[in-house]
């Protein structure tokens, strides 16, 4: 994989009270999130390195400029799985050292470091954060994404990919009418999400 050392951003989250859950549980909340890893890989050149450590924890590589979009799709793929399933996402953007052989857990650098502060700093029911002035949209992107049901979930889980599918292909792959996609994308805020990620994504 190339990485560009000199910028990335580094993903490390953990589950949401992870007690409360059995080891079935864990096992399929953490399924859904490399299941998510797989679908931001269609949103870039390189593969994002996704990586389980301590049990209920994980990390991840990403393009800066697609961090929001990828905490968003690790939201949706999880929730679509259970109401119970809920992670926080710590993103850290800049520079790293060059890649452990023993796997991201055992990486170092500037992002991994802010990303591993930012999470032990998230408090109460804020649930995504970053390093960067994007921090107040991360806030609101959190607030109105938690909120998703599961099934506003499985249509988000493919809507947010790019290019942006139609709401007939996402009701073909859903199995549900396309004015219940339609109803799903406007209460889950779909558009304002679309919106700011096109404005992130699209800075020089």
């Amino acid at each position: 994989m190339s990485i560009d050392l000199s910028n990335i951003a580094i993903l490390t989250g953990d589950i949401v009270k992870s007690s409360r859950l059995s080891r079935n549980e864990r096992d399929a909340l953490f399924t859904a999130l490399k299941s998510g890893a797989a679908e931001v890989e269609a949103l870039q050149a390189e593969p994002p390195l996704f990586e389980r450590f301590s049990g209920d924890s994980w990390q991840m590589l990403v393009q800066p400029e697609l961090a929001l979009r990828a905490c968003l799709l690790m939201r949706a793929f999880i929730r679509q799985e259970s109401k119970a399933f809920e992670t926080r996402i710590s993103v850290g953007v800049g520079t790293i050292e060059p890649l452990s052989p023993e796997g991201l857990g055992a990486s170092d650098g500037p992002a991994f470091q802010a990303s591993g502060r930012g999470l032990k700093a998230l408090k109460g029911a804020q649930y995504f954060c970053v390093n960067t002035p994007e921090l107040p949209v991360f806030i609101l992107a959190d607030e109105i994404s938690k909120k998703w049901t599961q099934a506003q979930a499985r249509v988000l889980a493919i809507s947010l990919m790019r290019p942006h599918p139609t709401q007939e292909t996402v009701a073909g792959r859903v199995g549900i009418s396309q004015q219940s996609v339609r109803n799903h994308l406007i209460a889950a805020g779909e558009p304002a999400l679309l919106s700011v990620l096109g404005i992130i994504e699209h800075s020089p």
